[in-house]
């Protein structure tokens, strides 16, 4: 069996899926930049995981990992893995590219891009496209979640890239009657690019209109305060409750029982969370970004947010609930089932 080795934030929710895949066709071993997810200890051996323990930062922290290098270097070289895969291309795919080019170790690279790595990051200055170019460059092999980002990458470098849905391990059991109608969620994060402050003067305009209206905000982030500072201002105290960080149980009920799904970031790629939310037959309110337009058909399975957008739209959409709860339970058992996705991305890998 042959080895691989991921590099990345080994607490994110989103190695997690990639390591239960992983393990059922390689020897998998992880570099966690922090610490590793209580989950993934469950399915691998302790002498597999090497954590660095760097503080995580939402902005930044880039030379944090660099200065482990040589920590990096050495174990790459003890484990003599087949496979190296960064996930997240300008901090943990920097790294691995810098060793790769430099150090002659004979691995395969495999550069998995998250979104903002690609869609946003290359393009705040000349330094972070040079940067991007480079890691790409690097790589035997790229992964991308949407077709958008594949051809934003494809204009960057020649890599060959992988493109399949970070989607969920099965369609989830789920009747429409527990619904309602005047529950609305959003669970990005609470940071500039998701927009949670629009979400919010969005909400308010359907809570002048629907007294019984309802705003679950779940996942945390640098503006939180400001946000629950906002919701205090239009008085929603009673209307907008904050949930933090949630577990998947808790997640799995929100999407049940909501009936609107919120989610307007300026830049995304295609969002696993829109993927939970349709799968579980939630009305997607999106923003009109090219990754959302692979799944959303504005005003048939979904609502495009725009400015103006109100009670009356979301009175329309409702109207036909039962036509959208099948339609995009649909479209997630079709093109976004993750073991399936990621048995054909295995396949690719064999001949690189």
């Amino acid at each position: 069996m042959k080895k691989y080795l991921i590099i990345g934030n080994a607490q994110s929710t989103h190695i997690v899926k990639w390591v239960k895949e992983l393990v059922k066709y390689f020897d998998l071993y992880i570099i966690s930049s922090t610490t590793t997810h209580e989950d993934i200890r469950k399915i691998i051996k302790d002498s597999n995981i090497f954590d660095l323990k760097i503080p995580v930062k939402e902005e930044g922290g880039n030379v944090s990992l660099l200065k482990k290098f040589f920590i990096v270097k050495s174990i790459i070289k003890k484990i003599n893995p087949h496979f190296v895969n960064p996930h997240y291309i300008t901090s943990h795919g920097f790294l691995a590219a810098i060793i790769k080019r430099l150090t002659g170790l004979k691995f395969k690279l495999i550069q998995s891009a998250w979104g903002s790595d690609i869609l946003v990051t290359p393009f705040k200055n000349t330094l972070y496209f040079n940067i991007t170019k480079f890691c790409l460059n690097a790589a035997d092999l790229a992964t991308s979640d949407s077709e958008y980002m594949t051809n934003i990458i494809k204009k960057m470098s020649k890599v060959e890239v992988s493109t399949f849905i970070f989607g969920i391990d099965k369609l989830p059991d789920i009747d429409i009657a527990i619904k309602d109608e005047n529950l609305f969620y959003s669970n990005r994060m609470l940071s500039s690019n998701y927009n949670i402050d629009e979400v919010i003067n969005f909400f308010k305009k359907i809570a002048d209109e629907n007294p019984k209206a309802k705003l679950l905000i779940s996942h945390d982030g640098s503006k939180r305060s400001e946000l629950e500072d906002l919701v205090k201002r239009l008085k929603l105290e009673d209307k907008v409750s904050f949930k933090g960080f949630v577990s998947l149980e808790d997640q799995k009920l929100f999407y049940k029982k909501s009936a609107i799904y919120i989610s307007i970031p300026t830049s995304d790629s295609t969002s696993v969370s829109l993927i939970e939310a349709m799968a579980y037959g939630c009305i997607p309110v999106v923003s009109n970004i090219p990754a959302n337009r692979e799944w959303i058909d504005d005003g048939n399975n979904g609502i495009f947010y725009k400015p103006g957008i109100g009670y009356e739209d979301i009175k329309k959409i409702l109207a036909k609930k039962r036509f959208v709860f099948d339609k995009n339970r649909k479209i997630v058992s079709e093109r976004a089932i993750f073991p399936k996705s990621f048995k054909e991305y295995v396949e690719t890998i064999k001949i690189i």
